[in-house]
């Protein structure tokens, strides 16, 4: 098997998707908002994040509970520990960063609503949204270091190793023996 199955590399490039679009949402909330931006912002933000924690838990399922096959590439061991142990951090800031946002917006001062209707918020606390908040925002920044280090990694496998691992979950490339 050289290529992950469809269903890896769909749920791979949806979280792509999704991570860059709430990276806008880092930069996005800014002080000078108006209380009204600011709710709009949040109702979309985290909604976008309930949608990304649910593809990382059917990834986290695929991965580690049901197991499902993945492709083995000849790598030194030093590099195979790296790669798993870079992959495992990102798993655990996946979960870390909703699981702080989610907090984060218990207590917020606005509504924060689930797809506009489903209100996440019931106490107004400052001192604990500003600390959770610093929480959500330090998982934020070591996750996009780490993507950063994994589209680093894809990018001298390519370029400077010019072996097949990028294959492997390239969207357009179907390894006929990979399943579902």
């Amino acid at each position: 098997m050289s290529s992950y199955s469809w269903s890896y590399k769909l749920l791979h490039w949806l979280s792509a998707i999704l991570f860059a679009l709430m990276c806008f949402a880092f930069v996005g909330f800014y002080p000078q908002m108006s209380d009204a931006d600011r709710t709009i912002m949040l109702i979309g933000h985290s909604s976008m994040g309930a949608c990304l924690t649910a593809i990382i838990l059917i990834r986290i399922g695929k991965r580690f509970v049901l197991k499902h096959p993945r492709p083995k590439h000849a790598q030194s061991t030093a590099k195979v520990k790296m790669a798993k142990t870079a992959h495992y951090a990102m798993y655990v800031f996946m979960v870390l960063v909703p699981l702080t946002g989610y907090t984060t917006a218990n207590f917020h001062h606005l509504p924060v609503q689930l797809f506009g209707s489903i209100l996440l918020n019931s106490i107004h606390d400052t001192d604990l949204f500003n600390t959770f908040r610093a929480i959500h925002v330090l998982c934020i920044q070591v996750l996009i270091a780490l993507v950063v280090l994994h589209i680093g990694a894809a990018i001298r496998h390519k370029l400077v190793l010019k072996d097949k691992v990028l294959y492997s979950m390239r969207p357009w490339f179907i390894d006929k023996n990979s399943e579902s």
